[in-house]
């Protein structure tokens, strides 16, 4: 299993705001499984086709290289699918968790089993904390990053050292074939399965109890992608889902060089790979006659087996990507945020409607109207609250934070010291 920030880049602090990924590569007797999710059990795109641009507006501004809020936020007014998972990073419990081991862990796109009879069932993964969730604080992250920039880090070897080994419950939810062609949010990765309509399922539990020995071997090295599967376990429709099968593996080749799966930590353990691959530099193979080095031939070599061809995928009309300027309505954008606002107590919700504001009232008014616009079409109060706080922090009414007090200081200092 690898936790890692998505935005940050490493060598920042652990605890700046940032979804964070969970990844889990599981090796098995008939080859690898990747689950990849993340700490929420949304994404903030719905098609591949938006995938770099939802990057790019959180990672950083080109011109300067600095952290810009306005692309953030500028994103987001533009992509009222992405709202969801924008309230959930900045919640105290998504956004800035107090421990990797307190954070639940979700697959978020949907995938799919098949039997023995060739029969299909949409499925979701879930990752369910055994120690409890938690959050900082804004105010409290802040301060911890500049104590110990590794804690989410430090603080999980260390409880493997101690033996205090964490703990999940490995669940899914189920959903059959003919229901998820009925429900057009079946395959929106920016959408959940409501739990009392498909509840959770436990399928067993996951134990972390060994450390890494060599950070770059086991954790710089190690390769996921969505497209590692084993047989009984499949894809779905899911738009953004189908361009992750593809571009994982392009990334790992440039990453990593041709033959990345050969690498001890990426390779099956128990299983030989039956594979035609054959070219490349650094490869580990041992010395093996392939020939044939393709199918079909008179000569024999490997061959597709039928009895691990997934069932095709039914669609319906053009086969094209989530147009998001006009394709969606109120509902498919601030229903089910508006959900997540009711099952936060009120200091929760106070503390998101802070964390947004601290960071919305740097951009500019354009921006900042067309973000409350969104937030009052969610909720009413929502949206006047954020407002509030903003009014009240450009008129000053709320104090400067203790970074910007102490920020005002040094600088008096420094004139001090040049006079």
């Amino acid at each position: 299993m690898r936790m890692s920030g998505i935005f940050t880049e490493q060598g920042e602090a652990d605890t700046i705001r940032d979804p964070r990924g969970f990844a889990i590569k599981f090796y098995s007797e008939q080859g690898n499984w990747d689950l990849l999710g993340i700490n929420t059990p949304v994404f903030n795109v719905r098609d591949a086709k938006m995938g770099p641009d939802a990057v790019h507006a959180f990672k950083r501004d080109p011109r300067t290289g600095f952290r810009n809020p306005s692309q953030i936020w500028d994103f987001v007014a533009n992509h009222p699918e992405s709202i969801h998972q924008t309230l959930m990073i900045f919640s105290d419990r998504d956004g800035t968790p107090i421990s990797f081991r307190k954070m639940h862990g979700y697959g978020c796109h949907t995938f799919s089993f098949v039997n023995r009879n060739k029969q299909r069932f949409w499925v979701k993964f879930h990752l369910i904390s055994q120690q409890g969730v938690g959050g900082f604080t804004q105010t409290e992250a802040k301060l911890v990053a500049g104590e110990d920039p590794n804690f989410l880090g430090k603080d999980l070897h260390d409880a493997i050292e101690a033996k205090n080994f964490p703990k999940w419950k490995l669940c899914c939810q189920i959903m059959t074939e003919e229901e998820g062609y009925r429900d057009p949010w079946t395959f929106d990765p920016t959408k959940i399965w409501k739990h009392s309509d498909y509840p959770l399922i436990e399928i067993g539990e996951i134990e972390l109890n060994k450390n890494p020995v060599d950070h770059f071997t086991e954790v710089e090295q190690v390769a996921f992608s969505p497209a590692n599967v084993v047989p009984g376990i499949g894809f779905s429709p899911d738009k953004l889902l189908q361009g992750r099968l593809l571009i994982y593996d392009d990334t790992q080749y440039h990453r990593l060089g041709s033959n990345f799966k050969q690498l001890y930590i990426n390779r099956p353990h128990g299983i030989e790979p039956a594979t035609y691959s054959n070219t490349g530099g650094y490869s580990q193979q041992d010395v093996k006659d392939k020939f044939p080095h393709y199918w079909p031939s008179f000569f024999g070599g490997l061959r597709p087996d039928p009895r691990y061809l997934e069932p095709s995928f039914r669609t319906d009309g053009p086969a094209d990507f989530y147009d998001y300027s006009n394709e969606g309505t109120d509902e498919d954008f601030y229903l089910q945020p508006r959900e997540f606002l009711q099952v936060m107590d009120a200091q929760e919700r106070r503390n998101l409607y802070e964390n947004i504001a601290y960071s919305l009232w740097l951009c500019p008014e354009m921006i900042i109207r067309a973000n409350l616009d969104h937030f009052d079409k969610i909720d009413h109060l929502f949206g006047s609250q954020v407002e509030k706080i903003i009014t009240d922090k450009k008129n000053g009414v709320i104090l400067k934070t203790e970074a910007e007090k102490l920020v005002g200081n040094l600088n008096v200092n420094r004139e001090v010291i040049h006079s």
